[in-house]
């Protein structure tokens, strides 16, 4: 018998059935796939609100002192053009008096160096040689900051950390955001948070309760090839005592010598004679890049 043009093929209703059923089975679950992304998405902006309130938190609060005294110890990352990677460290201390006062210094393996800002100049001394250079500076801190990193090449580690307004410095190019969660640093308990720019990675420890101060941070250089970090983790941090008279005076030690801010050459963390190029260094002071 002739089969009709419209005559069903053998297994034909099986697979129309079946895929009935799939697209039955699709449809009662997209309200459920629906609402397991929503909530997913909702988790997510969560947590990254959470992780930019600790940074604003710790922001106010450190922006909040007028008077900061604090220990760091710092760890510098460089790869070589053989790919090897080098880690060198240093210690140091901190004064800061705002709005325009400040006192620094930096030891370690290869320079022992001190900058000093008292409102009207910034002297630089490194110790090994003796030799000091003063430029006159006035007004805030974060003017001055701005000015030895574009004029000197100088920086005060982790400077966006300590300025007045660290939100503002650090998060405009931030693009993604976690609140990892909690963590202990020394004796200290903190909230860890992690963020991501477009050529590094940064990560902040913040202590927990009523003293929101930074205990640690780690940026990451991982447009660089071997992904170079710079740490610091502080110490002793003391805030509300006003400092003695004479705490942001420099006084040059018998002998030293005035030099140019160029003849302090060998002032880095980087020992002299073997210093990488710069995008080969991870970044020593903001993490927004």
């Amino acid at each position: 018998m002739t089969k009709h043009a419209l005559t069903r093929p053998k297994g034909a209703g099986r697979r129309v059935a079946f895929a009935a059923g799939v697209a039955t089975l699709l449809a009662l679950g997209q309200p459920a796939f629906a609402q397991q992304a929503d909530s997913t998405t909702a988790a997510a902006e969560q947590n990254r609100k959470e992780a930019d309130e600790i940074v604003q938190g710790m922001a106010r609060f450190v922006g909040g002192q007028q008077d900061i005294s604090l220990g760091y110890d710092s760890e510098l990352e460089v790869v070589t053009p053989q790919m090897e990677k080098l880690q060198f460290n240093s210690s140091g201390k901190a004064k800061i008096s705002r709005p325009d006062k400040f006192r620094l210094n930096r030891t370690g393996g290869y320079a022992d160096v001190e900058m000093i800002y008292d409102g009207k100049n910034v002297t630089v001394f490194d110790k090994n040689t003796n030799t000091y250079a003063s430029e006159p500076m006035t007004g805030p801190i974060e003017g001055v900051i701005d000015r030895l990193r574009s004029d000197f090449m100088l920086d005060l580690p982790a400077a966006d950390l300590l300025i007045a307004d660290s939100y503002s410095a650090l998060m405009p190019d931030v693009v993604e955001a976690k609140h990892i969660g909690r963590a202990v640093i020394g004796d200290v308990t903190c909230e860890h948070v992690a963020f991501r720019n477009h050529d590094t990675d940064w990560q902040l420890w913040v202590e927990t309760g009523a003293q929101p101060i930074p205990c640690k941070m780690v940026i990451t250089s991982k447009a660089v090839t071997g992904a170079p970090q710079y740490s610091i983790r502080f110490t002793s941090w003391h805030t509300g005592s006003a400092f003695p008279p004479g705490t942001f005076t420099f006084e040059p030690p018998a002998g030293a010598k005035k030099v140019d801010f160029s003849a302090l050459a060998d002032i880095d963390e980087i020992p002299a004679g073997t210093a990488m190029p710069s995008d080969a260094v991870a970044p020593k002071a903001g993490a927004s890049k």
